[in-house]
């Protein structure tokens, strides 16, 4: 059958999703078979053309691993103390990642995908995302949210933002999203930036100055807004709608949309959060869940969007229809409360498959109609994981490779 686009990944808590040598090891009793171990720990970045990419966490070096065999490829740099290399952007024909210290991310290095250094800049602020990596060009944005544009084969510098650095006396959230503008948050402001050039095409502000940005979202020319109290659609900097909604905190995020209306999940209190959903089109607000609660309070509520579906993990699997909020199905998972989850497109036409990491270090998946296909464990914590042909995991002590077989 033919796989494996991997389409969301949230709720994960602590660490980011997340001479090394191949050994065996035990599946946990789970009966799950397994393809290979690389025993030096640390964070994935991507699958891509059957290499994995990682960041080792021992000394910080980029390493590359045949997604079949597990053997090392090749290595690259070494970072030491609190430097580390920022998130891998794995393109067709390049790797492109920023260098951080414990203070500030400087540096913006590009390498070939055999491992060899392409070109690198050592004196750019990245901020500690990944890269953007768009028809060719490099955009990055360091910590008070600066833009600046490099052509990805050769490392020129396109441009830089014309907002004036000494405004940015903030911290920026950084890049939101690049689709005919680059779509940036920076000193409690959005700005869409000119792709070609950098010329500030228009900026929103949310309010009098004391709103703070919590999270956004573009979709179809509009961009999603939200603040500690109301959620609104902007286009070309001017507002469609705004409307309320109740929270606790700042532990709001936008979950996605469907069924032409957005999500949003907001913590409403102690480890308690509703999910609500506006019209994409007036912002009408026709539907808050029940209250949903987590049941470890270290991790919060993950929530996946997919195909007229809403995905909640909390002490189970719970699959909500994203048109009336009514419940489909829910399913419990060996391992304990679901702390992230995966959706997987498999052959197109609505065929998916739910992964789940159940606890410190199970996962499971489950079919859309709420059958358990499939279940693994690994030695250690899950840092992160990520799904092809097989399921790639990493842990604190090494990364593992098993078999995605169902349980039919």
């Amino acid at each position: 059958m033919e796989r494996r686009t991997v389409l969301g990944v949230t709720g994960v808590a602590g660490s980011s999703m997340l001479g090394g040598c191949l050994s065996a090891f035990t599946d946990g009793g789970s009966g799950t078979g397994y393809q290979w171990r690389y025993d030096t720990g640390g964070e994935l970045d991507a699958v891509s053309q059957g290499v994995v990419f990682a960041r080792e966490r021992s000394d910080g070096q980029i390493v590359a691993l045949d997604a079949t065999t597990g053997e090392r490829q090749w290595v690259y740099g070494e970072t030491g103390g609190m430097d580390a290399y920022s998130e891998l952007a794995v393109t067709e024909t390049g790797i492109y990642f920023g260098y951080c210290t414990d203070d500030d991310c400087i540096g913006l290095y590009a390498l070939e995908r055999d491992g060899e250094e392409r070109w690198r800049d050592d004196t750019v602020g990245t901020g500690r995302n990944s890269p953007f990596v768009v028809d060719g060009i490099v955009y990055v944005a360091s910590d008070v949210g600066v833009v600046r544009a490099f052509d990805a084969e050769t490392g020129e510098a396109l441009w830089t933002d014309g907002i004036d650095e000494s405004d940015n006396i903030s911290s920026g959230s950084g890049i939101v999203d690049i689709a005919d503008a680059v779509y940036v948050e920076k000193n409690a402001a959005l700005v869409a930036l000119d792709r070609d050039e950098g010329s500030t095409r228009w900026r929103y502000n949310p309010g009098d100055g004391n709103e703070q940005i919590i999270d956004a979202t573009v979709s179809n020319g509009v961009v999603y807004v939200v603040t500690g109290e109301w959620v609104a659609a902007v286009v070309d900097g001017d507002e469609l709608w705004r409307q309320t909604y109740e929270a606790d905190d700042v532990q709001t995020e936008i979950a996605g949309i469907a069924s032409d209306r957005l999500f949003i999940l907001a913590n409403t209190g102690r480890n308690e959060s509703h999910l609500y959903a506006f019209g994409i089109t007036t912002g009408e607000r026709d539907l808050v869940s029940e209250s949903l609660e987590h049941p470890d309070e270290e991790f919060d509520l993950c929530v996946a969007l997919y195909d007229g579906v809403v995905y909640v993990g909390t002490d189970r699997l719970h699959a909500l229809e994203a048109a009336t909020g009514s419940e489909r199905w829910s399913v419990t998972v060996d391992g304990g409360p679901i702390w992230s989850m995966t959706v997987v497109e498999e052959n197109g036409a609505g065929d998916h498959t739910v992964f789940v990491r159940a606890g410190k270090n199970r996962l499971a998946s489950v079919d859309p109609g709420g059958e358990r296909m499939w279940e693994g464990s690994v030695d250690g914590t899950i840092r992160n994981y990520l799904v092809g042909e097989s399921v790639f995991v990493a842990t604190d002590e090494g990364i593992y490779a098993l078999e995605r077989q169902d349980d039919s």
